[in-house]
């Protein structure tokens, strides 16, 4: 994680001062990977783009409209995988690959957010810190989606543009509508 970090931060220099907690952990070799690390832990986030649109999803634990994501876990390797694996598990769209901008940036996310969460008393787990890994996502052919109806409520497609006025939306509208031309539907 530190040389992806290292690499996004090539990439976006002017957001340096925004890792203050994730480089203290990194510094202390916390664990991220764990979910038991209530400091904060990974995820990671697919926004998967089509026809200028991003797919969110209405997820029920948090009741937010949010891109398809979720915990990092032992067997998923790179942080993509999870943000893959997240996507296919909660829409049911098994060909959807990796866009070419994250191959040419050294595979690292178009946006890296740290934002807290609240406490849980169904899951018993107090307020923490998510660390997550935000990369964007085509279909690679038509498809049917199909919610996980245990955590998704429901979806819908909205433009880059329109995806929520909260701070952890903020930067990767920003980022998106920037490389617009180069996220090329």
């Amino acid at each position: 994680m530190e040389e992806t970090l290292k690499r996004y931060l090539h990439t976006f220099p002017s957001e340096e001062s925004r890792f203050s907690l994730l480089k203290t952990q990194l510094q202390n070799a916390e664990n991220l990977g764990t979910r038991k690390n209530f400091n904060g832990h990974m995820t990671a986030s697919a926004y998967l783009l089509s026809e200028e649109k991003c797919l969110m999803i209405h997820h029920i634990a948090l009741d937010k409209r949010l891109a398809p994501g979720g915990h990092w876990e032992e067997g998923d390797g790179e942080l993509f995988h999870t943000a893959q694996r997240e996507l296919i598990e909660e829409t049911g769209l098994q060909n959807v690959a990796l866009h070419n901008w994250h191959k040419e940036h050294h595979g690292i996310p178009l946006d890296i957010d740290t934002h807290a969460i609240p406490y849980s008393e169904k899951k018993q787990e107090p307020a923490h810190f998510h660390h997550d890994f935000r990369f964007v996502f085509v279909l690679t052919g038509e498809q049917k989606l199909t919610l996980q109806r245990e955590e998704v409520a429901e979806f819908g497609r909205k433009a880059c543009d329109t995806l929520p006025e909260e701070a952890s939306s903020l930067l990767i509208k920003k980022k998106l509508l920037q490389i617009k031309e180069l996220l090329k539907y």
